[in-house]
């Protein structure tokens, strides 16, 4: 005797699979400005005065405190969080409009480059020129975790 179960049977399969990603402020960011202003000081210093060995040493300081800054695990709360789906629509929590991901996106070492428009849905009486304009989004690699980053980097090399 087979027995029916009390619970209704829902499809849950969608054609789109949805990771969330959670990102949080990167330290990468914190250590560019940071290499920016020293070196800014080091030509200021060495520009208008003749320290050289002050210069010197106030580099190689930089250099350890910025290298060791980057060895310090992440562990900042996450700030923003976002749905992505494999084919390349991208929700923000923040937001109520949700994008769609182009071939022009990138990936590198450092992070990735997001580039997507407002995804309008094609029945749309009217379009405004600002939902033509892409918006442009980097992610730095350190800002999210690395199942994270490789679900982004697949799903933009599939657009292309």
């Amino acid at each position: 005797m087979k027995i029916q179960s009390s619970t209704p049977s829902f499809n849950l399969y969608s054609n789109a699979l949805k990771y969330n990603i959670n990102v949080r402020e990167s330290r990468y960011k914190l250590v560019g400005y940071s290499a920016l202003g020293i070196f800014i000081f080091l030509v200021i210093l060495v520009s208008f005065t003749f320290y050289y060995i002050l210069a010197q040493t106030v580099a190689v300081v930089s250099i350890i405190f910025l290298s060791l800054l980057l060895t310090v695990s992440n562990d900042k709360p996450f700030t923003n969080s976002l749905i992505l789906t494999n084919t390349g629509n991208i929700h923000f929590n923040n937001e109520q409009v949700s994008y769609q991901l182009l071939s022009d996106s990138r990936l590198s070492f450092i992070g990735c480059w997001l580039v997507m428009i407002k995804d309008v849905p094609l029945l749309s009486p009217r379009i405004n020129v600002s939902e033509t304009i892409p918006k442009l989004v980097f992610i730095f690699r350190d800002s999210i975790n690395k199942q994270d980053y490789s679900r982004i980097a697949r799903v933009i090399k599939q657009l292309e």
